[in-house]
């Protein structure tokens, strides 16, 4: 729904989904800055910590099947060939299946409730893992593992879109992701720690160890994040009045218009963002990104063509990761600040291209080693580009929902067949699979210029279609300015971030 100016009402804006009218500047009296401060903090507290460590836990129990691989996962499941590259596809195909109808659900259900049991769901599937003895019972498995993790990630994405400002958005989903890339470091170590001690115990192999404990861990996180984890601003609790009012109307003001989840129509967000150009550049954009990255399925067999043993290869995969981590942060903090997100794209891909390259062409230790932390800085680029997402597909609420999904899946067909680009028969250099990133790279590095260039023709068509209704009918919000505002599903002020 829109925000509706009320000036004969005595205030300056109405807020659908509370029924209240409000001013702006006075919505939580004259100190506005400080209650927003106030009010993100707590956002913060409540959102940040907890989604930081599901995402850590979802990430474990997906990759850990890398870290099983050094172990005898093959030889005691029998895997010959291309089967162990199946079983990483499998997932994706699961995965892919169910993000955007359950996104669609997401809009209308509380996440508080919603999430949880997606967690408990993957967390049995993954400890079962341990069990099984058939390359069909895990090819099964891990069809299932993706059906079940796949909602978390684009509802989290999608939550913080419901919370967050667009000079927010970015450095938090890149907090988020680094989450991830920390569990690639945590997970090296407590996968040391799992395969080096547990080997044996209860006549169980340490790899089945491995899915058992991680798998089991994210129980009771599950259970603590059901009372913890926030709703939507409107259906929050443990907001105050003032405070709920001040969550609507700061993510109102970005798009000129309110973000209603109960007067949002599901299936129109899904036309909506279908018709929408802007979701097929940004799909793609991600896909080349994605096809990239996916050398993180077998990063630690990457690191093993250094020639170290099993521990050594582990804890030196670690060291990778932090840095990855750190860059993403700085980087999307720094776009957020400065409102850009196109060269925030740009130069993290053209940094981790020269790794690939390294990476291709010498056996030398010491440059192979710094070319997997250059590698690593492919995901600089990804809390920027889904930050561009709530800002290019902002509203409706139902549209940016089926948008996340629709990219975030999508995307991940890349992992379904980048699987098959790491066959051990093509290492140490893996020069087939380093010349295939260095051109999904560049993909990427393409259409995030051509919609750069796209969103900038969309501000000039806005900025100079007001100015011919001005001309024309004495207003800004003309016909000509209604029309295109109507097209791109965006409020006739609202101007694109490049």
């Amino acid at each position: 729904m829109s925000i509706r100016k009320s000036e004969d009402a005595g205030y300056g804006i109405h807020l659908e989904s509370l029924d209240v009218g409000c001013d702006p500047e006075e919505v939580v009296g004259p100190e506005r800055a400080a209650a927003e401060k106030a009010l993100v903090r707590k956002i913060d507290i409540r959102l940040m910590p907890l989604i930081m460590l599901i995402y850590i836990l979802n990430y474990l129990d997906r990759n850990n099947i890398a870290t099983a691989r050094l172990g005898t996962f093959e030889e005691d499941l029998n895997l010959h060939g291309t089967e162990y590259n199946t079983v990483i596809s499998i997932f994706f195909v699961g995965y892919i299946l169910i993000q955007v109808p359950t996104n669609m659900v997401l809009n209308k259900m509380k996440p508080a409730l919603f999430l949880p049991t997606v967690m408990c769901c993957w967390a049995v599937v993954s400890a079962c893992t341990g069990a099984v003895h058939t390359y069909r019972g895990l090819v099964a498995l891990r069809f299932l593992l993706g059906f079940v993790e796949a909602p978390f990630f684009p509802g989290a994405l999608f939550l913080f879109s419901s919370w967050y400002t667009k000079k927010e958005l970015a450095a938090r989903i890149s907090i988020l992701y680094a989450a991830g890339q920390m569990s690639g470091a945590f997970g090296g170590l407590l996968g040391s720690a799992i395969m080096s001690g547990m080997d044996g115990k209860a006549g169980l192999a340490a790899w089945r160890w491995l899915f058992i404990i991680e798998g089991t861990a994210t129980i009771p996180v599950a259970i603590l994040a059901l009372f913890i984890l926030p709703n939507y601003p409107e259906s929050t609790k443990w907001l105050s009045p003032s405070e709920r009012t001040l969550a609507i109307l700061r993510i109102a003001e970005e798009a000129n218009k309110e973000d209603n989840h109960a007067t949002s129509n599901t299936f129109e967000g899904l036309r909506m963002a279908f018709t929408d150009p802007s979701l097929y550049l940004i799909w793609f954009m991600q896909l080349g990104l994605n096809t990239a990255a996916a050398f993180i399925n077998f990063f630690p067999t990457i690191v093993a063509t250094l020639g170290y043993d099993t521990t050594e290869t582990l804890l030196l995969s670690a060291p990778p990761y932090v840095f990855s981590a750190i860059l993403s942060i700085l980087n999307s903090n720094h776009s957020d600040r400065k409102n850009e997100r196109w060269l925030h794209i740009l130069w993290p891909q053209i940094f981790c291209s020269i790794g690939f390259i390294i990476s291709a062409t010498t056996l030398n230790t010491a440059a192979r080693y710094t070319a997997t932390f250059m590698m690593m800085s492919v995901y600089g680029s990804f809390g920027c580009i889904l930050s561009w997402v709530a800002t290019t597909l902002p509203r409706p609420s139902s549209k940016r929902a089926v948008s996340y999904a629709v990219i975030n899946a999508g995307s991940n067909f890349a992992s379904i067949y980048a699987s098959y680009f790491y066959p051990s028969t093509q290492g140490p250099r893996y020069w087939q699979a380093n010349v295939a990133n260095v051109s999904f790279s560049a993909l990427c590095m393409l259409l995030a210029t051509v919609l750069r260039f796209y969103l900038a023709w969309r501000n000039r068509m806005l900025d100079r279609a007001a100015e011919e209704d001005l001309v024309a009918e004495g207003k800004t919000h003309g016909t000509r300015t209604l029309e295109l505002a109507g097209r791109w599903q965006c409020d006739p002020d609202y101007r694109y971030t490049i």
